[in-house]
């Protein structure tokens, strides 16, 4: 990510590096200076300037720079691979036995055949159509 401030800045200036509230106290001492509404005008353009920067800053994570650790990395990798294995060697089987456990699937065909058949049988019967023919 490139400095978003950089291109506004210039070496005929003095800064204060990156600590921010020796910078501010510095500001702020020469707005004491003015008054009226050269005050007010300076005062508004160093909060919108200071406002704007803060919502920059918490834009961006603090690690999107360098981006993750080889170790990070490496530790997603291995957490991967541990539920893949998983998944592969124990889910189906898992799945079938709480299966068998839990659903009675006889039962539940039954009460389905109990409540539907008929009227599927009925629907279908009305949407044949038969041609018979004697010789």
């Amino acid at each position: 990510m490139t400095n978003p401030f950089k291109k506004h800045s210039s070496g005929l200036f003095a800064n204060h590096g990156s600590n921010i509230d020796q910078a501010m106290t510095y500001s702020m001492s020469l707005i004491d200076t003015l008054h009226g509404n050269d005050k007010v005008a300076a005062m508004t353009a160093i909060m919108v300037l200071i406002n704007s920067a803060s919502s920059a800053f918490d834009e961006v994570p603090a690690a999107a720079p360098a981006g993750p650790s080889p170790e990070r990395l490496a530790l997603i990798d291995l957490i991967r691979g541990e539920i893949e294995s998983w998944a592969e060697n124990e889910l189906e089987q898992k799945m079938t036995d709480w299966a068998q456990s839990e659903l009675d699937l006889d039962a539940a065909v039954e009460n389905w055949a109990d409540s539907n058949l008929e009227d599927k049988i009925k629907d279908t019967l009305n949407d044949l159509e038969a041609t018979v023919s004697f010789r």
